[in-house]
This record gives structure tokens, C-alpha cells and sequence, in this order.
């Protein structure tokens, strides 16, 4: 009898196992993203664009001669509706729309495809009155404008019960989403979402109701409400919570541990419509997983049952989290998400390649890349998003152009030295530098759209510009003093840069074709200087060396631990370094890299 329990019990570890093993998203080991603004990607639709009444809905003023502004138009060139409201450009570029849509990106799935992208992460996709969508309107509807039919989508949607999934329609927004999602897994790509659940916009439908009927709305206690109108008063006393003191975005009721239990229904509910399209009625594929909005500011327990109803729908759906900093609570081997999206990789790499007065050291950069190392699972680490910079921060390029801030910080015209001039030579050379480590170190790399064709810009909103096509013409970029900035005057001319593209895309296509780039281990060599890293790659019997040398001077690879064989992957040049016979130079801000053989 004891030999039959201590059998069932190993049979129940082994399947916990197994299930905790099938639970992971193996498919994104190592794979490159690619990060899409949709409403900046392309305009695919110019029959669905916005109307000034959904821009301008929560505004007092509304411009009488509002319109979309032109894709290819001067950034800093303020339209006539921007003119007659006055006031500073800034004040205005969040009202603007350009038109992008579900139907451009769909259009440019080959373009992607051809990059070698294998996983597309989506900022947010439903309906929301602002560009960014991060306020939204609905969980469970794509923004209308995304889509070719706005007008009659809104009737479909206004013919719902919102908090009754048995009364939801499939609008033809969801359904071209749906088209989008069979288009990338037929390219043989991934794609994500955002997943805002701790605010919405004040258009939202269960807020708005609050609004219309107070303390009597079925929805009173959806949201942390500090006071309701009193209708037998001239004000409207009604007040509430926004994230971060932003009434725009009032944040869901909640307990310390979880979300109202009628709220969390309905986000549950929006999460299987989107993975799981078919118990609504539809045959078609599910999103792949979901990137998290300020993931830590929603309750712990509302994460661990979420994310237990994502992987009942889809076991190797990937869960990621917004997490700036390193979080041992949300990444472990029992934690709530699978990977984040690694800014620790992006601060430590901004310290050593781009910062010039504030660089740190080899040495001190390894030592970051290793903290991150060990703060989670050895498979979780090729599945962090490590991106260098994203619609929260001024674009890589602008980085390169502006070295030694904090990262994300001090990146608009508040800075009077922040340059936001178009990037030259030297900043290119920077940018592949990086691209060359981002692209070769362990992880999932991920580019935020644009970069690969030399995009620069600002901080929000200038980080938001246009996706700029080969197949477009564009007017010049002038910045002058009506830019509200106080440097990089000038009239530049804006083209994607084919040359760079063609360097991101063998990247990428080295990355895609080595195993030891996707899965290997990684670990460095004593650099010689402070300047340089020697960084190895190893996966079974495969195996890289990249040097990247940033310094002034040649530096001589003579003391590796043992002699190497093998080839420049760029030049194809043979090196051949056997007992450290034939030491080899590494000429001044260059890079190499190597394929060893065994």
C-alpha cells in the first residue's frame, strides 16, 4: 500500500510538471518583435478615418475646420485648425489623427515578414477616443475607426447589453481583426495585445452610465467613486479616482487583492473573446497573448487568476507585463506572468553605448546584464522582451543624438538642451552598435516601429510619428523656434534609410537561422578595456563570439581561455587564433562577429 500512494504521489508531481512545463510560451524563445503604434503604422482605409465629434467629444473647444492631418506632411508644420486654436504646436499634436487602421497594417505584413519580424505586439486596438487608446471605451470591440464600417459598427454596439456576453455582436472592425490575426499566424508570426484593465476612458460605457444616472446606475460600484452628484444641486459634485490624478482615465473599483468581482467577470469575459473567438461564434484563431498595462498597479490576486484563465484558453500563450524595474514577484518559477518587457536591458545598454560623459564600464555593464540574470528562471530569460525604446520614450536614434540623461527623462522641449535634430553618420553607426548586441544577446529583441528605417523624434507625442514608407513621399521635417524646442534648427529630409534596413534585416535573418542565437547561453569573456565585451554565445554543438569595441584605440584579442577557429558572419573572413598563436586586432568602434567552429 505505501508503495502504491509513494507512486500516485510521484505521478501527481510529474504531472504538475508536465502541466507547468506545457504552460510556457516556448514558441517566443528568442524571437525578434516588432512594437506597432496602429493609429501611426499605416492608413490603409481612408473611408474609416475619425470624425472631429469622437476627437474632440471630451474637449471644450472643437475646431469647426478639423481634419486629418496628411501622412507625409511636415511633423512641426501646425494645419489650419491647429493655427485657429492657438497656443503653443505641443498643446495640439494629441489631437491629431492620421488615419491608421487595422486594414494598413494588414497591408504591410509582408514588409515585416521580409525584416524577418516573428512576433508583432499591438499597442491598445479598442475602441477609445484618443490616439493612443489607452482609455478605453470597451474591452470587447475593436475601435470602430479601425475598421471599414464605422457607423454601422456603432449601432451594432449600441444594440448591446455591454455586461451580457450573450448579447454581443461581432462587428467589421472585430471581424478584419480576426482577418489580421490569420494573416500573421499565415506568415508564420505571432501577435499580442494590450491588455489595459486598471482604468478606462471616461467613455467608457459603464462609466458613462454612472454619469447619467449617479447612485442609481447597476454600475456604481465599478469604480472607486469618491462622490456622486446630487441632482437637487446646481454642480455636478460627481468625482472619482484617475490613475496617476488623470480624471481622463478613472481607475476600476478594487480590493487590495483583486478587482470588483462584476468588473473582473467582464475583463475575463473580453480576454476569451479575443483567444478564443469561436464560444462567441465565430470560427476563427485567437490572439496569441497579451502585454500588460501598468502591470503593477493592479492587484497581485487579479493577476494570479487572470492569467490562469489565459493559459486554460491557451496554455502557450505568452503573458508579458509593463514592468520598469526588476520584479522577482511577477517573474518566477510560480509567478504570475511569463516575461516583461525588459527595460533593464535598455537602461544598462543606454549607459554603456550611448552615454558619453556618464558611460560606465565594461565591466559595470556586464555586472547590470548579470543582476538581470539572476533575478529569474533560466528559461524565462529568452523570452524577456529586450527593447531599447518604445511609445513611452523619445525614439533610439533621439537618444543616441541626447547621451547622458536618465533614461526617459528629460526627452521633449521642457529640456532646452534636448536636440531633436535628424540623426547623422555617426549616430547610425551608434544605432548599429546596438542593434548588432540587441540582436546577438540572449532574449526576445524587440523594435519599436521605425527604427529599423532610422525614425528619430522626441518624447511623447514625437515618438509618435508616422511610420515613414519607401513608397510615400514626404514633405521635409522643419524645426525651428515654433517647434517649442531650442536646438537642432534646421529643414531635414525624411526617407527611410534602406542602408540600415538591409543591416537590421541580416541581422535579424542571422538571428532567425541560429539556434545558439535564439536558445543559447550567454556569458562574456575578460574584456581588455573598459571600452570593450566579448560576448559567447554557446547551444549544443554551436557557437558565436561577438567583440564589440567602442574605444579610441585597436584592441587585440591574445588572451581568450583557448584558441579559436571560425569566420566573420559579415566579412567571411577566417580567423584562426589556435593557443592564442595569432593574436587578432579588433580595430577602434568597430564590432565582429564570429561563428566558431568546434
Amino acid at each position: 500500500m505505501k508503495r502504491i500512494i509513494l507512486h500516485l504521489i510521484i505521478l501527481i508531481f510529474m504531472s504538475g510538471n508536465i502541466q507547468s512545463q506545457n504552460n510556457f510560451p516556448d514558441w517566443a524563445k528568442g524571437i525578434v518583435w516588432y512594437q506597432i503604434f496602429p493609429e501611426r503604422f499605416d492608413n490603409g482605409d481612408p473611408n474609416n478615418n475619425p470624425e472631429a465629434e469622437k476627437v474632440f467629444i471630451n474637449s471644450r473647444r472643437k475646431p469647426d475646420n478639423w481634419s486629418i492631418t496628411p501622412w507625409t506632411s511636415n511633423w512641426f508644420a501646425a494645419s489650419e485648425w491647429e493655427k485657429k486654436l492657438g497656443g503653443r504646436l505641443n498643446y495640439h499634436l494629441t489631437s491629431r489623427r492620421y488615419g491608421g487602421d487595422l486594414q494598413g497594417i494588414i497591408n504591410r505584413l509582408d514588409y515585416l515578414k521580409e525584416l524577418g519580424i516573428k512576433g508583432i505586439y499591438l499597442n491598445p486596438i479598442f475602441e477609445a477616443v484618443s490616439m493612443h487608446k489607452y482609455d478605453g471605451s470597451s474591452f470587447h470591440h475593436i475601435d470602430v475607426n479601425f475598421g471599414p464600417d464605422p457607423e454601422g459598427d456603432r449601432k451594432l454596439i449600441a444594440s448591446e447589453t455591454p455586461d451580457d456576453p450573450s448579447t454581443w455582436k461581432w462587428t467589421s472592425a472585430d471581424k478584419l481583426f480576426l482577418k489580421l490575426i490569420e494573416e500573421v499566424h499565415k506568415r508564420e508570426m505571432h501577435i499580442i495585445i494590450d491588455g489595459v484593465f486598471n482604468h478606462t476612458g471616461t467613455e467608457f460605457w459603464a462609466f458613462k452610465d454612472i454619469v447619467k444616472n449617479g447612485k442609481e446606475s447597476k454600475y456604481s460600484d465599478w469604480f472607486l467613486i469618491k462622490s456622486f452628484d446630487d441632482p437637487s444641486t446646481k454642480e455636478d459634485e460627481l468625482d472619482w479616482k484617475g490613475w496617476w490624478n488623470h480624471k481622463s482615465l478613472p481607475e476600476f473599483n478594487r480590493t487590495e487583492n483583486d478587482l470588483h468581482p462584476k468588473v473582473k467577470q467582464y475583463v475575463f469575459n473580453a480576454t476569451e473573446k479575443w483567444m478564443n473567438p469561436s464560444k462567441y461564434g465565430v470560427q476563427s484563431q485567437g490572439i496569441d497573448g497579451w502585454r500588460l498595462d501598468v502591470a503593477r498597479d493592479v492587484p497581485l490576486g487579479f493577476w494570479k487568476d487572470w492569467s490562469a484563465h489565459v493559459k486554460s484558453i491557451n496554455p502557450s500563450a505568452i503573458i508579458i507585463g509593463e514592468l520598469w524595474e526588476i520584479s522577482k514577484d511577477f517573474i518566477s518559477e510560480n509567478g504570475v506572468f511569463d516575461a516583461l518587457m525588459n527595460y533593464n536591458f535598455a537602461f544598462a545598454v543606454t549607459e554603456f553605448f550611448i552615454n558619453k560623459k556618464k558611460k560606465i564600464t565594461s565591466k559595470e555593464f556586464i555586472n547590470k546584464l548579470k543582476e538581470i540574470d539572476n533575478s529569474y528562471p533560466e528559461r524565462n530569460l529568452h523570452i524577456l522582451q529586450n527593447l531599447m525604446s518604445s511609445h513611452d520614450t523619445d525614439r533610439l536614434l533621439s537618444m543616441i543624438i541626447n547621451p547622458d540623461r536618465r533614461y526617459d527623462a528629460d526627452a521633449g522641449d521642457g529640456n532646452p538642451n534636448y536636440n531633436p535634430r535628424k540623426p547623422n553618420a555617426e549616430d547610425i553607426e551608434t544605432l548599429k552598435f546596438i542593434a548588432a548586441f540587441q540582436m546577438t544577446y540572449r532574449g526576445a529583441p524587440m523594435l519599436y516601429y521605425g527604427d529599423e528605417i532610422g525614425m528619430w523624434g522626441a518624447d511623447d507625442p514625437h515618438d509618435r510619428k508616422p511610420m515613414i514608407w519607401e513608397d510615400y513621399k514626404y514633405d521635409d521635417e522643419v524645426i525651428d523656434a515654433n517647434s517649442g524646442f531650442k536646438k537642432g534648427f534646421g529643414t531635414y529630409s525624411v526617407e527611410p534609410n534602406k542602408e540600415l534596413y538591409s543591416f537590421y534585416q541580416k541581422l535579424i535573418a542571422l538571428r532567425n537561422e541560429s539556434d545558439v542565437l535564439k536558445y543559447g547561453d550567454a556569458y562574456f569573456f575578460e574584456s581588455t578595456t573598459d571600452d570593450d565585451i566579448i560576448l559567447v554565445r554557446e547551444y549544443k554543438d554551436e557557437k558565436f563570439m561577438m567583440v564589440f569595441n567602442l574605444g579610441d584605440k585597436p584592441i587585440k584579442l591574445s588572451l581568450l581561455p583557448y584558441g579559436i577557429m571560425g569566420y566573420d558572419v559579415f566579412t567571411n573572413e577566417e580567423i584562426n587564433n589556435v593557443m592564442n598563436e595569432s593574436p587578432f586586432e579588433v580595430e577602434k568602434k568597430s564590432f565582429r562577429i564570429f561563428k566558431l567552429y568546434n
